[in-house]
């Protein structure tokens, strides 16, 4: 095939943009060849012209997200080499200080992600705070052709399609899928997909940077303009292997795909000025290579500070406590109302949450009256609306997503984990992520196997995500609001079971037993037991809507057995406070620690385990965790039963302990 005739000379600017990026991915897959890159390294070659055409385009006020392929989208808006070699080496001075790498990029208004597909409902959500300021931002998405497999990108179109959201997706459609080409992995095509959410849609083959950027320039300012979003299709062709050597295609192929490589054809410039462009560009990254190569190892640390929105102070004000106690979801219902009142960078979204339906269980009743379209009633999108939760987040907001049921944020899971949480840490600096993701959990509502499961296990142990959880002896103001001031993405479990029944306030329980908020009234953990006891004959820790069936439990083994038996309720369950959960204990000599989780990995254990090390000397035999039964939950109400804690559970667990403690001292006497 010849060569493509020559096109518009590129001015110096552009010339000099094409240039640093191949010179950069050259440099990097000759270091990796040499054992100095690590891990994996995707290049762009053949695709530079893309951001370089893009770049002029978009403001400081644009949020840009970038993938695995996104070095070029990143030298082209900030043409910084010299961080992005030390980031991909790991010496000092990287922009992520190391901890990002190759695929992991922030600085500013840029953001690039690992995973296929996961930056565009965070895009919707970061498009949709743009959208709020009205001054004609947007953000723009880089995404490959292989992405448009990935449920992700379907959920986030419809979002923002509904939604009008400023947003630009640009494919960058290079033929080929690692190493699976494009027909055999995507039915129909790209612009039939976007029709489909009545999106814009508009496809290039130009790879002449001035002729791509005058075909691009009016759409953008039409999105800008409020016109919706928009798909861009460009046909590249990706010159270099999918990461560093993994190439199948034949001689052939290759040949074809150079004879279209815009460096091959000088990029429409003299071939004098060109070459001088090509030497000074190639020498300026092989000296930086060589000068960062010299360096030290980075230590994890971003080189500088980027521009981050910080962490929201919660508001101070004290809420008046209702004459009569709340319901669990009518005290859940004032803390977001009044937490909305009082911020107005708060958003809500879920599924059915606007009135008059008011949310599955009447949780959100009266917000969307009230807050606008700060509340929005998605579609049925868990993975996309979290995304566009922590979008928001990112973008400097706040944002509370309902799971309709909780047993759904597995489909969540990777925006949760992969996103959300890594984001705090994994760019070398803190990125404040003030997400709160709602999950009603649980049974004892004949709702069947995939309504009532309790799934705080599969979150527990992830970096920078906290979990909590709603019991009757916490007030839901305070809790949320501490939830979303952190900066960590968090996850608040409620057992369904609570929300009509009463909190409780004052100091009694009853005639019998009395508790306290030990601690802050958002972190504190509830203690409760008979009045004046230092010492009690056993623990009983017990989180959410089983701190109902415990207390039940310690009246009985009060009143009937005459033991002494503190429970305690924490709110937090991840990261847990071991330490002074074990001071709590008051050196019993027996715990019990309950869960509505199936039995494994969980919660309990990860108790038991902390208390073990820390009361071996005081406890006089193992502590005991009592789990659901290991299987999923049935629908028929007393098939249900069997598979839950129940009160009863608790009081014959304690029983079985206190008669082996009582044993055991008998026999040392």
């Amino acid at each position: 095939m010849l060569n493509p005739p020559p096109g518009p000379e590129p001015d110096d600017a552009d010339l000099a943009a094409l240039l640093l990026i191949r010179h950069v991915e050259l440099a990097l897959l000759r270091l990796f060849g040499e054992g100095l890159v690590s891990g994996t390294t995707h290049t762009c070659l053949g695709q530079e012209y893309v951001p370089v055409a893009l770049a002029p385009l978009l403001g400081a006020a644009d949020m840009v997200f970038s993938n695995h392929r996104g070095h070029g989208h990143y030298l082209a808006l900030t043409g910084d080499a010299e961080g992005l070699l030390a980031e991909v080496l790991g010496r000092q001075g990287a922009v992520c200080g190391g901890a990002g790498g190759s695929q992991h990029l922030y600085t500013g208004g840029f953001l690039s992600t690992g995973v296929q597909g996961e930056s565009l409902p965070v895009a919707v959500g970061a498009a949709l705070r743009r959208a709020r300021d009205g001054a004609g931002a947007l953000a723009l998405a880089f995404v490959g052709d292989g992405t448009w497999g990935e449920g992700a990108v379907y959920e986030a179109l419809n979002l923002a399609a509904l939604w009008r959201a400023p947003l630009v997706v640009v494919v960058e459609h290079n033929g080929i899928a690692q190493s699976t080409p494009t027909e055999r992995q995507l039915a129909g095509s790209i612009g039939a997909r976007a029709a489909a959410f009545g999106i814009a849609h508009h496809r290039s083959s130009t790879s002449e940077v001035s002729s791509l950027r005058a075909e691009l320039s009016p759409l953008l300012d039409e999105v800008r303009a409020g016109g919706g979003p928009l798909v861009v299709e460009l046909d590249v062709p990706r010159l270099g292997p999918h990461s560093k050597g993994d190439d199948t295609r034949d001689a052939e192929e290759l040949a074809a795909l150079g004879a279209r490589d815009w460096y091959r054809a000088r990029a429409g410039a003299s071939e004098q000025r060109f070459a001088a462009w090509d030497a000074k560009q190639s020498a300026l990254v092989e000296a930086l290579v060589a000068e960062v190569v010299a360096r030290p190892p980075s230590d994890g640390r971003a080189r500088a500070a980027s521009a981050v929105p910080s962490p929201r102070a919660a508001p101070t004000a004290v809420p008046a406590v209702p004459a009569v106690p709340e319901r669990v979801a009518e005290n859940l219902n004032r803390a977001l109302h009044e937490l909305m009142a009082a911020d107005p960078s708060v958003h809500l979204l879920g599924e059915d949450v606007s009135d008059p339906y008011g949310g599955a269980f009447k949780v959100t009743r009266g917000l969307s009256t009230r807050f606008g379209e700060r509340v929005r009633s998605t579609p049925l999108s868990e993975g996309a609306i979290t995304g566009v939760g922590a979008g928001l987040a990112l973008a400097g907001e706040r944002a509370v997503v309902e799971m309709m049921f909780g047993d759904f944020v597995t489909l969540a899971f990777d925006q949760l984990v992969n996103f959300a949480a890594k984001s705090v840490s994994m760019y070398g600096r803190r990125v404040p992520v003030p997400l709160l993701v709602r999950c009603p959990v649980g049974g004892r509502r004949g709702y069947g196997a995939t309504h009532s499961q309790s799934p705080q296990k599969h979150l527990m142990g992830v970096p920078d995500l906290d979990l909590y959880e709603l019991s009757p002896f916490h007030d839901a103001v305070p809790l949320v609001r501490h939830a979303l001031s952190t900066g960590n993405p968090s996850v608040l479990f409620e057992d369904k079971v609570l929300y009509t029944e009463r909190r409780f306030t004052g100091d009694a329980v009853d005639e019998v037993l009395h508790w306290r908020l030990d601690g802050d009234s958002a972190l504190g953990t509830a203690v409760v037991g008979p009045a004046g006891v230092e010492r009690p004959d056993a623990v009983v820790i017990a989180p959410g809507g089983l701190a109902r069936r415990a207390v039940g439990a310690l009246r009985s083994l009060l009143l009937e057995d005459e033991l002494c038996v503190r429970l305690l309720v924490p709110a937090r369950l991840y990261p847990l406070d071991a330490d002074r959960l074990a001071e709590l204990c008051g050196r019993a000599p027996a715990v019990v620690v309950v869960e509505d989780g199936t039995p494994g990995a969980g919660w309990g254990t990860e108790v038991a385990q902390a208390l073990h090390t820390r009361l071996w000397s005081v406890l006089r035999a193992p502590v005991r965790v009592l789990t659901a039964a290991d299987r999923p939950v049935p629908a028929a109400p007393h098939l249900e039963d069997e598979v839950f804690v129940r009160d009863e559970d608790i009081r014959r667990a304690v029983r079985a302990l206190a008669e082996h403690v009582s044993t055991e001292c008998g026999e040392e006497q």
